[in-house]
Order: structure tokens, then C-alpha cells, then sequence
């Protein structure tokens, strides 16, 4: 198992769903929070990206996201449909 993986929260590595593999780099001074988004609507956190960090995680096959910044709370950065083997960058 490589530990250098992340899983959103709330989703366990051992389940049957099939997962894609993305990373996501933060490039900003700033927090970014990545939220589910089901039928149009933010729905629960799925991961924390703090500040110059890069993750790499696994999420399920057709994930949406939105990523917010600590910085602005009430406003979406964007939204994110996932792909496999994607790079995302902010900003």
C-alpha cells in the first residue's frame, strides 16, 4: 500500500467502487478545501490541500468537486470534473 495516497473522507480505500488517480497541486498561500458535488449541490468535504503542497489521491470513477479557498469561503474557485491521471493546479 502506498502511503502516500489520499482517500476523500468518508470513502475507504477496501470499498468496491472503481477509483481514478489524480494529484492536485496548490500553489497558493491560501487553504484549498475540495467538497463532493451530487446533482448540482456541495455536499460533504472530500479533502484539505494546505498551502504549496502537493497530494495525489484517489477518488470515484466520475467525481465532481468543487474546490474553495480558506481565504473566501462563501465563493467557489471552480468545479471539477475529475479525469484519471489529471494534474490540477491552483491558481
Amino acid at each position: 500500500m502506498d502511503l502516500s495516497i489520499n482517500y476523500p473522507y468518508g470513502i475507504p480505500f477496501y470499498s468496491n467502487q472503481e477509483f481514478i488517480s489524480i494529484n492536485i497541486i496548490n500553489n497558493e498561500d491560501d487553504i484549498l478545501k475540495l467538497y463532493f458535488v451530487k446533482q448540482k449541490k456541495i455536499t460533504g468535504l472530500a479533502g484539505i490541500i494546505f498551502s504549496h503542497e502537493k497530494k495525489k489521491y484517489r477518488f470515484p470513477k466520475k467525481s465532481i468537486c468543487a474546490m474553495i479557498a480558506d481565504k473566501k469561503p462563501n465563493k467557489v474557485q471552480c468545479f471539477i470534473k475529475l479525469q484519471d491521471g489529471w494534474t490540477y493546479t491552483y491558481p
